[in-house]
C-alpha cells in the first residue's frame, strides 16, 4: 500500500470512533437498571414444582459461603409475595346473581325484566328460565293481593241486655231523680253561699259608713237602734191593754234618752207589720238579699205570779245574727196592772240603754247605800241615777236647742248632775254617756 493511501484512511477511523462511544454509552444507560435488578433479585422459581429435597439443597447451596473468600458478606434473600388466586364471575353469572337478588328482595318487575333478557340472549339457559318463571309468579301473586277486596270488619257481638225487672227499673228511676235532686241541692247551696257573701259585704260597708264615715263629715255616728216588737199578754182579760202600755212606755223613754244624748242617738221605731198585698212581696224578697237592719229587736211577755206580783220578761235579739243577745225579767207588786207594767217598761228601757249597769242586783245597791251612808248621804242605784240625770239635764238640753237658756238654773242643774256622776264607778257605761252630755252642755252654757 502506498503512503498516500495510508494517510487518507487514518482520518476516517478517527471520525467513526466518537460515534461508537456514544452508541456504547447509550446502550449502557438503557440496560444498566435491568442489570442491577437482575443482580439484586435472582429469578425465583416456583417451589411447588420442586421436590422437598431439591428445594432444601438449592437453599443450602445459595446460602453457602465460598471457602476462598471469608470476608464477603452472605447475601440475604428477599421474600416475595405469592399472589392468591381470586375467583372471578363471568358476565352471565354476575347478571344471574343480580337477578336473584331482585327476586329475593321481592322486586319482581326488575327480576322478570333481567331474567327475560338473559333467557333471550342465552337461549336454553335453565337458570334464566326458572328465575323468570318465579319472578312472574311472584308479580302475579302481589298484583292479586292488591286487587283483592278488603274484607269488611265483622262487628263484635254485643252482649244481650238482661231483661228489665221491677227492682232494676226502680233503681234506675231512683238514680235519675237522685242526680236531679243533688244538682238542685248544689245549686241552692251555691246561691245561699253567694247571698251570704253579698250580705256580709253590704253589712260591713254599712257599718263603716255609720261608724267611721259620718264622723269624718262631722255628723254623729249612728248606734244600732231598737225595733219594738210584740209583747205577749199572759194575764188574760185583766191586762188586755198592758202590752200596748209597755210598748208605748218603752218608746217614750228611749226617745227622751235620745233627746238628751244627741251625739249618741239610738234609732227607735216600731216593728213594721208584714203585708203581702200589692207589690209588698218585693220587700220580702229584698229582705232576703239586703243585710238585716242594724240594732236589736225587743220582744217580751207579761206574767202574773201566784202571789199577785207582775212580771215583764224582756229579751233583746240581735238582728244581724237573728239570735237572742240578752234577756232579763223584771217584777213589781202592790200596783194596778197598767201602773205596774208602765214602771216595768221604764226599767226595761234603762236596761236596753245600758244593760251592764242596770243588771246590778239589789244586794249590790244595798251595799253601796251602806258604804256611802256613813259619809252622810244615801247612795243611789244606777236606775235612780238614770232617772235623776234625765230629770236634771233634759230641760237644759231643751233650752239649748230652743236658744232660750236660763243660765242660773242650767248651772245648778249641771252641778247637781256632776254630783250624781261621782256616785257611779269609773268603768260604768252610764257614767261615760252622762259625762259626755255634761261636757257638751257646759260648752254651750258659759260658766256652767
Amino acid at each position: 500500500m502506498s503512503p498516500r493511501r495510508t494517510h487518507s484512511l487514518a482520518p476516517r477511523r478517527n471520525r467513526a470512533l466518537p460515534w461508537l462511544l456514544a452508541a456504547a454509552l447509550t446502550l449502557a444507560a438503557l440496560f444498566a437498571p435491568t442489570a442491577l435488578l437482575l443482580a439484586q433479585e435472582p429469578t425465583s422459581q416456583p417451589t411447588a414444582a420442586l421436590p422437598a429435597g431439591s428445594q432444601t439443597a438449592t437453599l443450602t447451596a445459595g446460602t453457602e459461603t465460598p471457602t476462598g473468600t471469608p470476608a464477603t458478606p452472605t447475601p440475604t434473600r428477599t421474600p416475595t409475595l405469592v399472589p392468591t388466586a381470586t375467583p372471578t364471575l363471568t358476565v352471565l353469572q354476575a347478571r344471574l346473581v343480580l337477578a336473584q337478588t331482585y327476586l329475593d328482595g321481592k322486586d319482581y318487575a326488575r327480576a322478570a325484566a333481567l331474567y327475560a333478557e338473559l333467557a333471550e340472549q342465552y337461549r336454553g339457559n335453565t337458570e334464566a328460565l326458572t328465575g323468570l318463571r318465579a319472578a312472574l309468579d311472584g308479580q302475579a301473586a302481589a298484583r292479586a293481593t292488591v286487587l283483592a277486596p278488603t274484607p269488611e270488619p265483622v262487628a263484635a257481638p254485643e252482649p244481650a241486655a238482661p231483661a228489665a225487672t221491677l227492682a232494676s227499673a226502680l233503681a234506675d228511676k231512683l238514680r235519675e231523680y237522685g242526680s236531679i235532686a243533688m244538682a238542685a241541692l248544689f245549686l241552692v247551696v251555691a246561691l245561699y253561699l253567694l247571698a251570704n257573701a253579698v250580705r256580709w259585704l253590704l253589712h260591713t260597708l254599712r257599718e263603716l259608713w255609720f261608724t267611721r264615715g259620718l264622723p269624718l263629715l262631722r255628723r254623729p255616728a249612728i248606734r244600732p237602734g231598737f225595733l219594738i216588737g210584740e209583747f205577749v199578754n199572759c194575764l188574760g182579760d185583766a191586762g188586755a191593754n198592758a202590752p200596748r202600755v209597755v210598748a208605748t212606755t218603752l218608746t217614750e223613754k228611749l226617745l227622751l234618752w235620745n233627746q238628751l244624748v244627741q251625739d249618741k242617738e239610738t234609732p227607735v221605731m216600731p216593728e213594721p207589720t208584714i203585708s203581702l198585698g200589692g207589690m209588698d212581696w218585693l220587700k220580702v224578697m229584698w229582705s232576703w238579699i239586703l243585710p238585716a237592719p242594724r240594732g236589736y229587736k225587743v220582744t217580751g211577755a207579761l206574767f202574773q205570779t201566784p202571789r199577785g206580783a207582775y212580771q215583764l220578761a224582756i229579751q233583746r235579739t240581735a238582728l244581724a245574727r237573728n239570735s237572742v243577745d240578752r234577756s232579763t225579767t223584771l217584777e213589781r207588786a202592790d200596783m194596778s196592772p197598767e201602773t205596774a207594767f208602765r214602771w216595768l217598761a221604764g226599767e226595761a228601757a234603762k236596761w236596753l240603754v245600758n244593760p251592764a249597769d242596770m243588771e246590778a242586783s239589789e244586794a249590790v245597791a244595798r251595799g253601796m247605800r251602806s258604804i256611802r251612808g256613813a259619809e252622810g248621804g244615801l247612795a243611789l242605784t244606777p236606775s235612780e241615777i238614770f232617772d235623776e240625770a234625765v230629770a236634771l239635764l233634759l230641760p237644759v238640753r231643751q233650752q239649748v236647742n230652743q236658744g232660750a237658756i236660763d243660765f242660773n238654773d242650767a248651772r245648778r242643774r249641771l252641778q247637781e248632775a256632776q254630783g250624781l256622776l261621782d256616785q257611779l264607778p269609773d268603768g260604768s257605761g252610764l257614767r261615760a254617756d252622762l259625762a259626755d252630755v255634761i261636757t257638751d252642755l257646759r260648752r254651750r252654757v258659759p260658766g256652767g
